[in-house]
């Protein structure tokens, strides 16, 4: 009963919560295209480095897997945030409810950071 309380996953650590709550995550941004009923919808997408658990307690008393989120709330990314490039990002987390919104959780962007390449 305490490790739901304290909204951990087992070996993962503790659940993301959706917004207002803040959060950072890293992993590699990728561009991506979906149909939609008006043309194609091209996406930013977060691949996370490690699968992050969401608390949502609309869609479950349990904390969610997610892999990939949408990237919503930028315009536009700088030159060099192309295609596979490593980022960090801040923001706060919420549930899709629209035909426009691609994966079961999106992120609000505040920041976004491109991480240094390893050398």
């Amino acid at each position: 009963m305490s490790i739901s309380l304290s909204s951990c996953v087992l070996g993962h650590g503790r659940c993301q919560w959706l917004e207002p709550f803040k959060t950072t995550l890293t992993g590699t941004l990728h561009f991506r295209s979906y149909p939609a009923a008006d043309g194609m919808d091209h996406v930013p997408i977060l691949a996370l480095d490690t699968t992050t658990y969401i608390y949502a307690p609309a869609l479950s008393h349990e904390c969610l897997s997610a892999n990939e989120l949408q990237l919503v709330g930028v315009a536009e990314f700088p030159p060099n945030m192309a295609e596979n490039s490593q980022i960090i990002v801040k923001g706060s987390l919420f549930g899709a409810v629209s035909g426009h919104q691609h994966t079961r959780f999106l992120l609000n962007v505040a920041n976004v950071q491109r991480l240094a390449p390893p050398h």
